[in-house]
């Protein structure tokens, strides 16, 4: 109601400048402070309502949920850290391509001018790449993260996580372990020892995300940890990256999706797709 008000005493000021019926008195206040006013009162912040813009077709977006209001106040605070456990983010947040980083930077001017007789096959991304958490010998911790099929890619990738155990790793994020420190370096053969680490789902698919986005491109991924009760308090590294998906599983993938299928091991980078720093510590 308040809006409307304020509207109304703009528009009552310019019909009665314009008409030359009365002059217009100078103002108690800056020019510069009404327009901070209307921003604010258009602001999603304010109105609460998120509004994709118009930079793809609306076809691309069809498969997925539809596009929440609060998207964009929801993305903030999942960038900030405020909300730590993603397990509670509804999916169609993350389902949204625009909730993975450097969507607008990197994907769009994919997307909006595809090259010219190229055929995506491979490719994905993690995100979080990082999770920096403590544990106590004899209790499990419970984090997750989401893994999407790369722009442009018309494949269906069979993916399948392996749990590794690296001898260093440093993280890539603002965080730190509880000491302040950054990097991790441990014997990955003793490290194994200590831990059950469960993963679901896996394997799994991701499909295409082009030219049209689906609702499996994009997949949340659950990491249950249990630390053994003989585990000595410190720091230490588990990682999760990709690997031959099990025979079984490639056979029926391959006969389901014949030539569009891939195996999701061809990608790999420099580091693992995933890495949780862990600090366990003493009750």
């Amino acid at each position: 109601m308040k809006r409307q008000i304020i509207a109304a005493f703009v528009l009552v000021a310019v019909l009665l400048a314009a008409t030359g019926c009365i002059e217009e008195e100078p103002k108690p206040y800056s020019p510069e402070l009404e327009e901070r006013i209307g921003t604010a009162l258009s602001n999603d912040s304010i109105s609460g309502v998120s509004i994709r813009p118009d930079y793809l077709p609306r076809e691309m977006f069809a498969l997925l949920p539809e596009f929440p209001e609060d998207f964009y106040q929801m993305r903030s605070v999942v960038r900030s850290g405020r909300i730590v456990n993603l397990g509670e983010i509804e999916e169609k947040y993350w389902m949204q391509p625009e909730f993975f980083p450097n969507f607008e930077e990197i994907g769009l001017p994919l997307l909006q001018n595809p090259p010219v007789n190229r055929w995506g096959a491979y490719g994905y991304a993690t995100y979080p790449a990082d999770t920096v958490s403590t544990l106590v010998p004899g209790e499990t911790l419970e984090f997750y993260f989401f893994m999407r099929s790369s722009y442009l890619v018309e494949t269906y990738q069979g993916i399948w996580l392996e749990t590794l155990f690296p001898s260093e790793a440093t993280i890539t994020t603002g965080a730190s372990l509880l000491d302040g420190s950054k990097s991790v370096t441990q014997n990955g053969t003793e490290a194994a020892q200590y831990f059950t680490v469960e993963v679901a789902p896996n394997p799994f698919v991701l499909e295409p995300n082009f030219p049209i986005f689906r609702r499996e491109g994009i997949s949340k991924v659950k990491v249950l940890v249990t630390a053994l009760e003989d585990t000595p308090p410190g720091n230490y590294i588990i990682a999760l990256d990709t690997g031959q998906v099990p025979e079984e599983y490639s056979r029926q993938w391959l006969n389901q999706y014949l030539n569009l299928y891939v195996e999701g091991s061809m990608t790999k980078i420099s580091r693992p797709y995933h890495q949780a720093f862990i600090t366990v510590v003493e009750t």
